[in-house]
């Protein structure tokens, strides 16, 4: 009754449930695009049996909402209770079963590549498939793993783009993993972790700034055997010393089977010699749209073809979407009314949960080139406008970074001591590519160097925070940036050294500052299940050298920071009376009620009754932890408790411990983040026996980008007798 690509369509259609036949909102693949993607065929090789379908009753179409293609409603297709009937009625031959299950697993005129490179890969572990934009690299591997024996094993798969680094794509590879790892060691022991494939598209979009960290993760898969695969255009971003395969466009003959069966063979022939048999020019083309003529590139033709014709709504849409360093969500774009529009054209692609979007990179890179560089500069700007609408939004407020150094802004660097704290934690690595491409720009801007040196600190990206500090001509910032670096590497005889540079050279109030957060680092080196090693002489020490500055407003909270450490002093060292007074002293600047007041009550608490229940001290941890006005002081708080309950009663420190947020999920940034985070992770390890070597290293990379080194070598102590 009905030929194979109509009755492809409505078992494809069959699998969704009749409630969204009504649904105001229903999935991509139920539109145009959705059902092209799914049976592997250009769009307009569908109009015939779509057509010939609801014409008899077994479909229906109707326009509504597309889930994440944009406010305008679209057409959409559902199989009709008759179409339901059918099915029924005419089970799916053993041919048709497996057909039409996911997007881009069907594939035309590959098969001797297929079968080069499974067996390639049953020699070798790892491969490259390279090749031309459009050209189906990853429609090749997408049904690859959907083979024997790659479809047993878990897949993990990232797309690159220009942001990317190694953590993104671990977190693309394992976004179960609530737990975001930046110990390269911890990296790369996770990343080896089972039996699986991985799969790097797109790597020649990856950013030299990131190139060496993905090549060591690529080169440790390979030489534990894992299963790799990585695509991209050549060339491509890093020196890999692997087999490759090298695809070309499809023989006329195979590329025709993209297009409509509803046309005679001979046509469907001639379409695809005149597209040469590249994939993307056949998903692009529409039935009446004229070819090239003969010796045209593929370029040519979507310039002339595909983009010409479009409207200005359209072409205005596009070209903010060309701009894009990554994949955006639809809704959060400018101009997301159109998206639908551009997704009719084929001019899109999704990822592989169809959240966020992108412009197909062979229309990209032609569309680019189409543009002037005034049209450019316009176009940045009106991305700079849109994102900073987004500022609360740190993965968009670096898309305004990225657009703003883009248009050379010079009031960028003046805004970074306002902007770097809030955007550093999550967004390090696409602001490290952006700097790296500033100062690829201006080599001598001094600026850019100092804080792109402030990025690889947060990174301990040792070498780096030397090269750009060398190109640091002003002393202060340079001397900034080896401090910092001096603790990361813990030379104490070197960090002693530029704080007393720092402190000769800098204003009362600066050095004031540097005492402070030295006193802190000192205090905080410590693990909480050892005894201290902490000198509090020399903790003392720095405490007498702080000038406390005239201004009230600067005055009091170094007051209270001084009298918070002498806190902490006197609780290390036993000392219950002393520790009372220091909170007496506090009490007559504030009120019983005070969060700070609060908090130290109950540490002081913690550490002077070791008999207290666990009813009474949970009582009172959970009522310090309301009275806190921030995520991170309820959490310093937590993390406190936890600790207190380990080991005298695991279960219940467990309990306690999975109530606190994950250190990548606090906004604030520097030593502060590294030490809760360090001791985060450490009593993951003392909690959780099956992760401990995977938190260990963690914890003691976290304590050494603190400037905590005692504390790290307990922790590296702890990790050796593991191991």
């Amino acid at each position: 009754m009905f030929s194979r690509p109509q009755e492809k369509i409505l078992r494809y259609l069959g699998r969704f449930p009749e409630s969204l036949e009504k649904a105001w909102d229903v999935p991509r693949d139920l539109s145009l695009p959705g059902l092209s993607e799914a049976m592997g065929v250009v769009r307009s090789g569908l109009n015939q049996p779509l057509g010939f379908l609801e014409s008899k009753g077994f479909i229906s179409v109707r326009v509504a909402h597309v889930i994440g293609g944009g406010s305008r409603r679209r057409q959409v297709y559902h199989i009709t209770q008759q179409g339901r009937v059918w099915l029924a009625e005419h089970p799916p031959e053993e041919v048709l079963q497996n057909e039409a299950v996911a997007p881009s697993s069907k594939i035309f005129g590959r098969e001797d590549e297929l079968r080069n490179l499974e067996q390639a890969l049953a020699e070798e572990h790892a491969m490259i498939v390279g090749g031309l934009s459009g050209i189906g690299k990853t429609t090749l591997v997408r049904a690859l793993v959907q083979r024997s024996p790659f479809a047993s094993r878990p897949l993990h798969w990232a797309d690159v783009n220009e942001l990317s680094d190694i953590n993104s794509i671990l977190a693309a590879w394992f976004p179960e993993d609530k737990d975001r790892l930046s110990d390269r060691e911890a990296q790369l022991e996770r990343a080896n972790y089972g039996d699986a494939c991985f799969v790097l598209d797109d790597l020649h979009a990856l950013s030299s700034r990131h190139s060496d960290d993905v090549l060591s993760l690529l080169s440790s898969l390979k030489e534990h055997r894992r299963t790799v695969i990585v695509i991209g255009r050549y060339p491509l971003s890093l020196e890999l010393d692997w087999k490759e395969t090298r695809l070309t466009s499809l023989e006329p003959e195979e590329a025709m089977h993209m297009l409509g069966e509803h046309l005679e063979d001979e046509e469907r022939l001639s379409i695809s010699r005149a597209l040469g048999g590249h994939p993307m020019a056949l998903k692009l083309y529409r039935e009446g749209d004229p070819l090239p003529e003969a010796g045209s590139d593929i370029q040519t033709f979507v310039q002339e073809t595909m983009l010409n014709p479009l409207d200005t709504d359209e072409i205005s849409t596009l070209d903010h979407l060309i701009l894009n360093p990554s994949p955006l969500p639809v809704n959060d774009l400018p101009h997301a009314a159109m998206i639908g529009a551009l997704d009719d054209h084929a001019l899109l692609r999704w990822t592989s949960q169809q959240e966020k979007v992108e412009v197909q990179h062979l229309v990209r890179n032609v569309r680019r080139a189409m543009l002037s560089g005034e049209q450019l500069k316009v176009l940045h700007e009106a991305s700079v406008e849109h994102w900073d609408s987004y500022e609360d939004m740190p993965q968009y407020a670096v898309l305004s970074l990225y657009h703003q150094l883009a248009l050379d802004n010079g009031d960028l660097l003046s805004s970074m001591d306002e902007q770097f704290e809030r955007l550093v934690p999550t967004q390090d690595g696409a602001m490290a590519v952006i700097f790296n491409r500033a100062i690829e720009q201006k080599p001598e801007n001094e600026q850019l160097h100092y804080w792109a040196g402030k990025i690889a600190l947060h990174r301990s990206e040792k070498e780096r925070v030397k090269a750009h500090a060398e190109a640091v001509h002003s002393l202060p910032l340079r001397h900034d940036l080896l401090y910092q670096l001096a603790l990361l590497e813990g030379d104490e005889a070197e960090a002693q050294r530029l704080l007393e540079v720092q402190l000769n050279d800098g204003s009362d109030v600066g050095s004031a500052r540097l005492l402070l957060s030295a006193a802190v680092q000192h205090l905080d080196d410590c693990v909480f299940d050892q005894p201290p090693s902490q000198e509090s002489n020399e903790i003392e020490s720095l405490l007498s050298r702080i000038k406390l500055p005239e201004d009230p407003q600067l005055r009091s909270p170094m007051t209270v920071s001084i009298t918070m450490i002498q806190h902490g002093l006197a609780l290390l060292a036993g000392n219950q009376q002393q520790a009372n007074e220091l909170i007496e002293v506090l009490e007559s600047l504030s009120s019983n009620h005070d969060p700070l007041l609060l908090q130290l009550n109950f540490k002081t608490y913690l550490a002077f009754n070791p008999d207290a229940s666990l009813n009474d001290l949970n009582e009172r941890a959970q009522r310090v932890m309301e009275a806190q006005p921030s995520p991170f002081h309820r959490a310093i708080i937590g993390l406190a408790f936890s600790e207190r309950l380990f080991p005298r009663d695991t279960s219940e420190a467990r309990t306690c411990f999975e109530g606190l947020p994950h250190p990548d999920s606090l906004v604030v940034s520097g030593a502060t983040a590294h030490r809760y985070a360090a001791r985060w992770w450490y009593l993951r390890g003392q909690l959780y026996v099956e992760e401990a070597r995977m938190a260990m290293r963690e914890s003691a990379h976290r304590f050494r980008q603190a400037g905590c080194h005692k504390a790290a070598r307990a922790v590296a102590q702890r990790l050796h007798r593991l191991l």
